[in-house]
This record gives structure tokens, C-alpha cells and sequence, in this order.
């Protein structure tokens, strides 16, 4: 495919060119980015289908509050509705169009931002995986998650403009808390035969506290499946039973609250999922080779 190729500071400014060829706009983070706050937020009630195809030298997370939208990413196209959360690096050629009402909020940041934030948390080879990979990194997610992320995003309104510094910092947290919540957990997942969408979606809600205590039967219930479906494929995909993945995040969230928290063991326990505290006694040794006062006082 042929561009003609349109460099503007600012989206606003860009204007259709007519030819043969197909226009691809430029643009750029100098004249887009608040160089004092170092990111870009907007909330769009609808696409302007006039600036697009469009490349960028920023990364810009999406999240479609709703509505539909038809997004073309690298000459891959998928329709996206409301809960769609995804990436857009730097190069990567894409088009928005929507024939309805769509809503999306948009966060746009320098390539600086980001190999800082990977910097920070020691892994800044990541910047270079996600760079590689043949389409950006995303996600769907559910109704609850969509609205508690979009009413983050919505209180960035209510930051102090004279105070750029406290903006910068606030709009660098919530880009860290999505990236790390949503994109980054991947990479680090063990490979998967192709794992079914409903199970990284349970796998996810198993990180939850509040589903620690649930039963075999509410995990499937959750899923739309029977036991012995579920059973299967944790099996197939994970390598291991519901029941000793969702034992295994018990247990790291308890040996975490024994290092960080001044809560007895007995309520760690029972706040961990664990009906008993003989249960979680036998099954914490079992996990940690010491018992969980031994632990805690190895480690402080």
C-alpha cells in the first residue's frame, strides 16, 4: 500500500489530500504532549475519521467506554466494543472507524516514559518485546473493570493544572497500574496451547482476594462450565487443577501479608480463602518448607 506522507504537530490541523494515493498521517509527540505533565489524555464522544490512517512517534493506551469501533492496527482489522483496552506504539499504522456512537478515552505518552517505567521495575528488556511483537498488546475487559478504570481515568480531570509536577506524577502512576495490570502479565505467564479466552479471564479474576474463598463449583459456575470441564482444561492449559492454582495465589497473598502487615495469623488465614487454620497451616508448610510464624520471623 502507497502513503503520501502528512507531518503535523497537531491532530486538529490535518486536512484530507485528494489523489490516487492513500494519505497517511504524522504525528507528532512536540506540539501533542504536555511537555510539562509528559503525557496527553482526551475524551472523544466520537472518531473523526478524517485524520486517519494515522502513525505516531508516542504509545497511546485506548479504552472504549462505548459503543463500537472498527479499529485497522498494521493492516489487521477487528471490531472492538466497549471494556477494549489496547496499545498503540510507536510505527504502528492504524485506523479508527465507528458507523455509530463510540466513545473512547485516549493516553498518550513518549517513548522516554516508557523505557523509564521499565527502568523502574528492572526489566527494560520489555520495551524491546513489546516493540517486536506483530500486533500491540489487548485486552477486553469486564463491565465492573471497565467502569472503575474509566472513573480513574474521568478523576484526571479534577487534577491541579497550576501544579503540572502532581499531573505528571498521577498520570505515570495510572499508566504504570494498566500496564502492569493488563499488558505486562503475559510476558510472563508460562506458554499456553493456545489458552481459551475464559480461562485467562477466570485465571485473572483468581488474583482477586475476594474469590480466594470460592468452591470448586463457583469457579465453574463463574465460567459457564461444568467441573469436570474445568478440571480438563486448567489441566490441558495451565498444568495444574483449579483447585492448586487458586491454593497457590492463597498462599502468596499470605506469605505477603506475613511480611507486610501486622494482621495475626489466624486472620491472614482466614482472609486468604482458607476455611480453617489447620488447613492453611498444613498447606503453607507444605508450599514454604517452614511454618508461617517460622516464615515470618526468617524474613523480618
Amino acid at each position: 500500500m502507497q502513503y503520501i506522507d502528512i507531518v503535523k504537530r497537531k491532530i486538529k490541523m490535518i486536512t484530507v489530500m485528494s489523489g490516487g494515493k492513500r494519505v497517511l498521517y504524522k504525528v507528532n509527540a512536540v506540539g501533542t504532549i504536555d511537555p510539562k505533565s509528559e503525557m496527553h489524555y482526551r475524551f472523544h464522544q466520537k472518531i473523526d475519521s478524517s485524520i486517519y490512517p494515522q502513525v505516531h512517534d508516542f504509545y497511546e493506551i485506548t479504552l472504549i467506554t462505548n459503543g463500537k469501533m472498527e479499529l485497522e492496527l498494521n493492516q489487521k482489522r477487528d471490531i472492538l466494543h466497549t471494556g477494549a483496552l489496547f496499545l498503540i506504539r510507536p510505527g504502528d499504522v492504524h485506523t479508527r472507524k465507528s458507523d455509530g456512537l463510540c466513545s473512547y478515552i485516549n493516553l498518550a505518552f513518549p517513548s522516554e516514559v516508557v523505557t523509564e517505567m521499565f527502568q523502574y521495575l528492572d526489566i527494560p528488556e520489555m520495551q524491546d518485546k513489546i516493540k517486536n511483537l506483530e500486533q500491540p498488546p489487548k485486552t477486553e475487559l469486564s463491565p465492573g473493570e471497565t467502569l472503575l478504570l474509566k472513573a480513574r481515568l474521568e478523576k484526571l480531570n479534577l487534577l491541579p493544572v497550576e501544579h503540572p509536577r502532581v499531573v505528571c506524577m498521577e498520570l505515570r502512576r495510572l499508566t504504570l497500574d494498566i500496564m502492569m495490570q493488563y499488558f505486562l502479565p503475559a510476558f510472563f505467564a508460562a506458554p499456553q496451547m493456545n489458552c481459551p479466552g475464559w480461562i485467562g479471564k477466570l485465571a485473572d479474576k483468581m488474583e482477586d482476594p475476594e474469590v480466594f474463598s470460592c468452591s470448586l463449583e463457583e469457579l465453574a459456575a463463574f465460567s459457564g462450565c461444568t467441573k469436570e470441564h474445568l478440571c480438563r482444561s486448567f489441566r490441558k492449559y495451565l498444568g495444574v487443577s483449579p483447585t492448586a492454582y487458586l491454593n497457590a495465589k492463597r498462599l502468596n497473598y499470605a506469605a505477603n501479608l506475613l511480611l507486610h502487615s501486622d494482621q495475626k495469623v489466624i486472620d491472614i488465614a482466614y482472609t486468604s480463602g482458607f476455611q480453617s487454620l489447620s488447613c492453611f497451616y498444613h498447606a503453607f508448610k507444605k508450599e514454604f518448607g517452614v511454618s508461617a510464624l517460622e516464615y515470618k520471623r526468617r524474613c523480618q
